[in-house]
This record gives C-alpha cells, sequence and structure tokens, in this order.
C-alpha cells in the first residue's frame, strides 16, 4: 500500500508534457515586437514632455506680463522709492528702501542693535576632569 490517503490512479500518457520544442520564432518575434513598442512609448512620452515643457515656458517665461501684474509691479516700486504717510495720526512714515538702508547701517556703526538685547560674553569652558586622563599623559 503507498504512503497516500488515497489510490493514485494512472494517467494517460497522452496527457502530460507538450514534448515539442518551443516556436522560437514566436518567442523572437516578441521580444523583438515588445522591445519596439517600449522604445515607442518612451519617444512619445518623451515628445509629449518636451511639448509641455515648452509650453509652460512660454507661458511664464517668454509672454509679455499681463496689464495687472504691471500695474502691481509699478505700484511696488513706487511704494519702495518714496515717501508715504501710513497713519498721520500716529506718525507713521513709509520711507525709501535706500533711505531706509542708510539709516539702518548708520545705527549698526553707532552699536544701536536693531533688536534690543543684552551684550553677553560666552562662558570659558572648563576641562572635563571626570574622564581618566590618556596613558601617555600618565608617562610624562
Amino acid at each position: 500500500m503507498s504512503d497516500y490517503e488515497h489510490p493514485i490512479e494512472p494517467h494517460d500518457p497522452s496527457e502530460g508534457f507538450d514534448r515539442t520544442e518551443p516556436n522560437t520564432g514566436a518567442i523572437w518575434a516578441f521580444a523583438i515586437g515588445s522591445v519596439i513598442i517600449l522604445v515607442v512609448v518612451i519617444g512619445a512620452l518623451q515628445q509629449y514632455f518636451e511639448k509641455i515643457w515648452n509650453q509652460a515656458v512660454y507661458e511664464k517665461v517668454l509672454t509679455a506680463p499681463s496689464e495687472v501684474r504691471k500695474e502691481v509691479t509699478n505700484r511696488d516700486d513706487w511704494d519702495l522709492t518714496h515717501y508715504m504717510y501710513l497713519n498721520k495720526d500716529k506718525g507713521q512714515v513709509r520711507i525709501p528702501l535706500e533711505q531706509a538702508q542708510k539709516l539702518f547701517m548708520q545705527e549698526i556703526a553707532a552699536g544701536k542693535p536693531f533688536y534690543p538685547g543684552k551684550t553677553t560674553v560666552p562662558k570659558k569652558e572648563e576641562p572635563d576632569t571626570s574622564a581618566p586622563a590618556a596613558p601617555e599623559a600618565q608617562k610624562q
């Protein structure tokens, strides 16, 4: 009796493995076709990417700015180069950027810190005495 729980039925020899040689022509055709399709897909994706890239560069860099953007840029340029009252009651005045930079540099040269704070001297490091001395230091 066999070691199996159910009996092994003999199979017809005509069933089973295909003993013929593989069709190498079909395998080669499939491999070459796959490579060609892969190259075509990669080329198409590259062309699509270049098209989208060139379109984005054209829209963001090469086209003339819109009228609204020109107005905002001109207003910002004017704000950075002219005096203007922000709040007359509180005495808040906007000054040109170059004038503000000069005043700031004068304050730095005079020693006035821009942000309030005390000057401190860094603490000196003390040698660590808890670690044992190196062997070379013990010999001397």
